[in-house]
């Protein structure tokens, strides 16, 4: 099945510069992909944005351009640091048969009864990298947190229920959402004495769990790195 969203885009005036382009409430972009050369494109700025809200970078959206019709993805986006509008666009044109590798976003549904005991819900990943046939793409993937029942409960990747045309690209004992103990219990203040005793064990405690966070952090970064890098193989 064809994709159902369409975005119109328009050749680009090579003579005009991507300041003036924007001035018109136009954005400029790219298209590439293993089937076809590079083209530069201009694309109405509030067209492209209910496109995105729609088909986010995992559903096929079919691009008309030039009097011709390509399956894309949206691929990367440039944004304006300050105003936060988008600057410029790249779409990855599909060759349906080959995989591609894609971030696809997380849906949390239910309701954790970890939660309602006091839990805190605690969301480790909003998307996942997925690798499959362009038409298995996924709009997003359900993760249901109604498992979560005591604190310390997680759904992992290999909870997932996903079908066999998909290859998750993660670990798949990465937590995805957990639910933890409330915070106040741990606040609670020791005796005078203990608290004494157990002033440089805490203190070294807490530098390792700073530490630990700090970790946490760079995988996270090596993780969203990776994610379009894979995608380059595919350009061939």
């Amino acid at each position: 099945s064809m994709a159902s969203i369409t975005l119109k885009a328009s050749a680009r005036d090579k003579a005009k510069k991507g300041k003036v382009i924007r001035r018109e409430g136009l954005i400029p972009g790219t298209v590439y992909g293993p089937k076809m050369k590079n083209e530069d494109l201009t694309f109405i700025y509030q067209e492209f944005h209910k496109v995105y809200v729609a088909a986010g970078e995992s559903t096929i959206v079919e691009l008309e351009t030039n009097g011709k019709k390509v399956p894309v993805l949206i691929h990367e986006l440039q944004f304006d640091p300050m105003t936060g509008n988008y600057t410029h666009i790249d779409l990855f044109a599909l060759d349906m048969t080959k995989e591609v590798t894609t971030n696809v976003p997380l849906r949390f549904v239910g309701e954790a009864p970890g939660v309602k005991e006091g839990g805190v819900l605690v969301k480790n990943s909003d998307h996942i990298t997925v690798k499959c046939l362009p038409k298995d793409l996924p709009h997003d993937i359900e993760v249901d947190i109604s498992s979560l029942v005591n604190f310390f409960d997680a759904v992992k990747v290999s909870d997932l229920k996903i079908p066999a045309t998909i290859k998750i690209e993660e670990e798949s004992d990465l937590i995805l959402v957990s639910v933890i103990p409330p915070r106040k219990e741990e606040e609670i203040a020791p005796p005078v004495a203990a608290a004494v005793e157990g002033m440089e064990g805490a203190v070294a405690a807490e530098g390792a769990e700073g530490a630990a966070a700090e970790g946490a952090t760079k995988e996270d970064e090596k993780k969203t790195e990776r994610a379009p890098k894979a995608e380059k193989k595919d350009k061939k």
